[in-house]
């Protein structure tokens, strides 16, 4: 391979790390943002599911069932960001390799007492799943 190939190469490499790095950034904040609009969504469906006397009865229900998916479908979207952010790492530590660089792949490791932060996050939709469907079945209905 000439010279000028093997510039153009680790540029391309140069290019992908910064594609990467924005990357990691992006569905790092993202799972900020699901967690935060997650919980906006739960109190509306709440509200509607629970309160006293302020909505029919059968939006109620329907807020109540509304619940447990809108629970599913930010669990799988927390778990789709984290899956490519993991990705992205990898790939990072790959190209820091072929670079000389350091930043992923030299990144110290957890001495958290807690469990990796994937347990966790699945810890925490269970639990949540479970409260709401012991609320759920716990408080009646309106009539």
């Amino acid at each position: 391979m000439s010279e000028q190939e093997q510039q153009r190469s680790r540029e391309d490499l140069r290019h992908e790390y910064t594609e990467v790095v924005q990357n990691i950034r992006h569905y790092s904040n993202m799972r900020f943002v699901i967690f935060s609009i997650l919980f906006a969504v739960m109190g509306g469906v709440g509200i509607v599911a629970f309160s006293k006397g302020q909505f029919d009865q059968h939006a109620a229900v329907v807020a109540r069932v509304a619940g447990i998916l809108v629970i599913f479908i930010f669990w799988q979207l927390e778990e789709g960001a984290f899956r490519f952010y993991d990705h992205c790492t990898k790939i990072a530590a790959e190209l820091e390799r072929l670079l000389g660089y350091r930043q992923y792949s030299s990144r110290p490791v957890s001495r958290s007492f807690l469990p990796r932060r994937y347990i966790v996050q699945r810890v925490f939709y269970f639990l949540l799943t479970l409260m709401w469907l012991y609320a759920v079945l716990a408080v009646p209905l309106e009539r």
